[in-house]
């Protein structure tokens, strides 16, 4: 070899000279060494440099990190007092809404008298809250002037009462989900829809929000026919998760929400005013700036983290509130306090309040206005005021006993595990025809007599449009009788046993059915049967409590009547055609909502970018201020946490420095002169007269590392709030600022892990050419790589990206980066079908092009005369850097492109 490491030669070939100091004299040096690096050492004799000073540099520059995040949280320090400050002057002038429920309390007038005298109300809040009053008079010194009691909760400007008809869901396999589900839900009320497991609770729900689409019925909105996904800026859906940022603050979270959600007209001051008196209206005071928490991090309890959830939907002022068993998981005392909580929502802002409830205490359940109940199939078998309930039950069978939780009694009956008291021959499905018969013949409309709500569940009328009956011309917002004063009578067949609720004060035996001389002895038998029947249920109604009086109304015939004690109708057994039928429709169906979902989103994009948006329901934020707004959370997400910050810093450091170790020997050693060659021995000779070339695995290693690193982060960046993104998407949320947001967001984190990556990956690492060309290409693969994350936290699920992950890397890095198979073999004409059928792949791997630009800087800093003469290996040519940066930059918009699209078109009926 000529000229060895740790000496350098003279041109004459005449002399060799051991390297100085502060310079290092790899394989080959030629007429001097090279200057020894900044913060490196270079003693006698070195071959290569030790930049173990570098080590310095990063401590310095993570010290740095530090103090910055430390002067973060002092400005967080102070903005924070500032907003408990006044936060504590809202609770000590607002009612507490969980005590003081009354009507006088609702009024948003002004509380101050004509005289200006407004200690007197304040003393009089003080006493009903149970607070000890002590006057005070102005000679003790000088009385300064209070400000007025505000009214933390006002009604709402818009108020929905939903009504749903004959609701019907089937799978394409014939599993029904819903079936013939009627109902209403009324504004200023809060109901509650229980039921066994499987019994359509959700889904009723979600086909009400448009969620999922129904097969069968309508919706009538303020009796208008029209689909409520229309108003979903006035709907607010708390789903049974808690699904928010658990690396923010309760105010943090709260206040994004009210920005995105609230009328755009509002100033920020008004926005973050509702905010503080959402936080003391749901008494969230004490952990209002703590961090929400979840498994690994400790953070607030999960009865403050429901009602943080729920606060998300109070902050942008909804006319619905849906949710989706907001009790599950606490305990009977928390649970209580929410259903209550929904009450008080309900009573004093006017909301349609309507929940999924499991197993509520007698407390709970208590707190709702009305009650849903469905059974097996998904069918009704109640709903109505919660306080009709037991009256009902009792009337068909099941008396409420006494010392018995209401709720856990009706989910026995539904579920059978209660006898009937009027016939041995009970089965589930008649809770249902129960409540069908009860319909048709009392058309539901009953009152509350509380709150004098009335209630219509949409069935036909029996009577005809010219009957003289006082229910032909009523109205439906008029009070009507409670249930225990209709009249029905359901009979079998073979009249073994029959079911009769009758107005006790006006009906009577006789009335209903008539015995005449030319009655036959059976029918004398049977009538005799059900008068007894009568008389059991007259005992019954004689203890339930009255309300106003009914009109009794003439009794249908029986032969109209489907008997409740038939054997429910078989499934279905369709054939191959109609099951493929059905299929197709249930496909087209979803297909069609699918492509206009993704319409209407990007026409909103396109109108608030361009034009001037106005929506007639609420003009919200435009899609630049989603983008500011989304953009301040990723910042805080991503800088707020120190320790996370830091520890993502030390991977990058640490991948680098492991590549750095196993590169320290891997150099590029140029062929030997002629003359030396020809004295190697034959063995060698091959050695001698061609180059010694490792810089491609040098580059192969670099780009594991970054890639690995890199999709490691930048799978976290979406996966760890995919949930939250679907929960805000369909809130209103655009998919294009959003992601934007978080792709900007995520730049000075790339910056900062190319520099910790290159520092790292110098310290062993023989490198010649100039530092920041070689920061410059990590910091482009790092983006590809963040890139790469970000479409495999779209497509996978989080728990499997890692794996996935992981085989990526694997892929592109190796496989598909040019050395390993070379890319002369894959481009050679003379390559096999596979080679020339997958060529492509490589002409998109941004590692190819990576290593590419690394080899070729790094070559053209060697002194060997065969590197600016001969070819290079690998069909590399020494004027293609530029082009490779280009090539990643395009490859980068593509994968990002590929990311914005698996987010937008993938998983739609969740983001609903």
């Amino acid at each position: 070899m000529y000229c060895c490491a740790g000496y350098y030669c003279s041109n004459d070939t005449k002399t060799i000279t051991l390297c100085p100091q502060n310079q290092y004299c790899p394989t080959g040096s030629v007429d001097g060494g090279s200057s020894c690096l900044w913060l490196a050492s270079c003693p006698v004799g070195t071959a290569s440099a030790s930049k173990f000073g570098l080590i310095i540099f990063v401590l310095i520059f993570l010290i740095g990190i530090c103090i910055a995040f430390w002067i973060h949280k002092r400005l967080q320090r102070v903005r924070t007092y500032h907003l408990e400050k006044r936060l504590r002057w809202i609770h000590n002038h607002n009612i507490n809404p969980l005590v003081t429920d009354n009507a006088d309390l609702e009024d948003d007038g002004d509380d101050e008298d004509e005289d200006g005298n407004q200690d007197a109300d304040e003393a009089t809040v003080a006493q009903k809250n149970g607070e000890q009053v002590i006057p005070m008079d102005g000679t003790g010194g000088s009385q300064v002037a209070r400000p007025k009691l505000r009214r933390r909760i006002t009604k709402v400007t818009h108020t929905f009462d939903i009504e749903f008809e004959r609701l019907g869901l089937t799978l394409s396999n014939g599993t029904t989900i819903l079936q013939n589900v009627s109902g209403v839900l009324r504004s200023g009320r809060a109901c509650a829809i229980m039921g066994p497991s499987g019994s359509g609770k959700t889904t009723l729900i979600s086909m009400l929000t448009s969620k999922v689409p129904k097969n069968e019925g309508r919706i009538l909105i303020n009796g208008q026919e029209e689909d409520l996904s229309h108003y979903r800026k006035l709907i607010g859906y708390v789903p049974q998760d808690d699904v928010v940022m658990r690396e923010l603050t309760v105010h943090d979270v709260l206040l994004h929400s009210a920005y995105m959600r609230l009328p755009a007209h509002l100033k920020r001051a008004q926005m973050t005013e509702k905010v503080l008196e959402i936080v003391d209206f749901l008494g969230l005071n004490a952990v209002m700036d703590s961090v929400i928490g979840d498994a690994e991090r400790r953070g607030i309890s999960g009865g403050q983290r429901k009602r943080v959830n729920i606060g998300l939907e109070l902050c942008s002022d909804p006319s619905i509130l849906f949710l989706d068993e907001p009790t599950s998981g606490l305990d009977s005392s928390t649970s209580g306090d929410i259903c209550r909580l929904l009450r008080s929502i309900a009573h004093r802002k006017g909301l349609t309040v309507t929940a999924v409830i499991h197993s509520p205490s007698p407390a709970a359940f208590e707190q709702f206005d009305d009650l849903m109940l469905l059974g097996q199939g998904g069918q009704v078998v109640y709903h109505g005021p919660r306080t009709e309930a037991p009256k009902y039950f009792a009337a068909i069978g099941f008396p409420v006993p006494k010392a018995t939780s209401p709720s856990d009694f009706y989910m026995d009956v539904i579920s059978n595990n209660v006898k009937s008291k009027l016939t041995s021959k009970f089965k589930p499905f008649y809770l249902h025809r129960y409540w069908d018969s009860y319909c048709k013949r009392a058309q539901c409309f009953y009152a509350d007599g509380g709150n004098g709500v009335d209630y219509k569940h949409p069935t036909s009328s029996p009577h005809g449009p010219n009957s003289t009956s006082p229910l032909a011309n009523q109205r439906t917002s008029s009070p009507y009788a409670s249930l225990n004063h209709s009249t029905f009578s359901i009979l079998q067949p073979a009249a073994s046993e029959s079911l009769a609720m009758t107005n006790v004060s006006d009906t009577s035996s006789s009335t209903l059915h008539p015995a005449s001389a030319s009655t036959s002895p059976a029918q004398q038998k049977r009538h005799s049967r059900h008068r007894s029947v009568n008389l059991i249920m007259d005992t019954i109604n004689s203890h339930l409590p009255r309300s106003a009086a009914s009109t009794p109304r003439a009794s249908m015939s029986i032969s109209d009547q489907q008997s409740v004690f038939d054997s429910p109708p078989p499934p279905e057994n369709l054939t191959f055609w109609q099951t493929l039928g059905k299929t197709f429709r249930i496909f087209a169906i979803d297909t069609r909502v699918y492509w206009r979902g993704i319409f209407a989103e990007t026409l909103e994009t396109i109108q608030g970018l361009f034009l001037r948006r106005k929506d007639p329901i609420r003009n919200t934020a435009s899609p630049f201020m989603m983008f500011w707004l989304c953009l301040s959370r990723a910042r805080l997400q991503i800088y707020r946490n120190r320790r996370q910050f830091l520890y993502d810093q030390l991977l990058h450091l640490g991948c680098g420095m492991f590549i750095s170790i196993a590169a320290s020997k891997f150099d590029y050693v140029g062929r030997q002169p002629d003359l030396v060659c020809a004295m190697t021995p034959f063995q060698l000779k091959y050695t001698c007269m061609n180059p010694t070339d490792h810089l491609a695995e040098v580059g192969v290693f670099i780009a594991l590392g970054v890639c690995f690193a890199g999709i490691s982060v930048g799978a976290m960046t979406f996966g760890n709030e995919k949930l939250v993104y679907w929960r805000e998407k369909s809130s209103g949320l655009l998919t294009l600022p959003y992601y934007l947001a978080k792709v900007i967001a995520d730049v000075p984190r790339i910056i900062l892990a190319g520099i910790m990556f290159s520092i790292s990956l110098v310290i062993f690492f023989n490198q010649r050419s100039n530092y920041f060309y070689l920061l410059f290409i990590i910091i482009m693969l790092y983006a590809v790589a963040f890139a790469m994350g970000y479409l495999l936290s779209a497509l996978i699920p989080q728990s499997r990206v890692s794996l996935v992950g992981t085989g990526f890397t694997l892929a592109w890095a190796i496989v598909f980066s040019g050395d390993a198979p070379d890319l002369a073999d894959v481009m050679d004409e003379g390559a096999g079908i596979g080679y020339k059928a997958s060529s492509w792949i490589w002409m998109i791997s941004a590692p190819r092009y990576a290593i590419e630009a690394i080899y070729l800087k790094e070559v053209q800093a060697r002194p060997w005369e065969e590197i600016r003469n001969a070819p290079l290996g690998h069909t590399y040519e020494l004027g293609q850097f530029w082009w490779c940066f280009r090539a990643m930059a395009f490859i980068l918009f593509g994968w990002h492109v590929l990311a914005f699209m698996s987010f937008k078109l993938k998983d739609r009926s969740k983001q609903k």
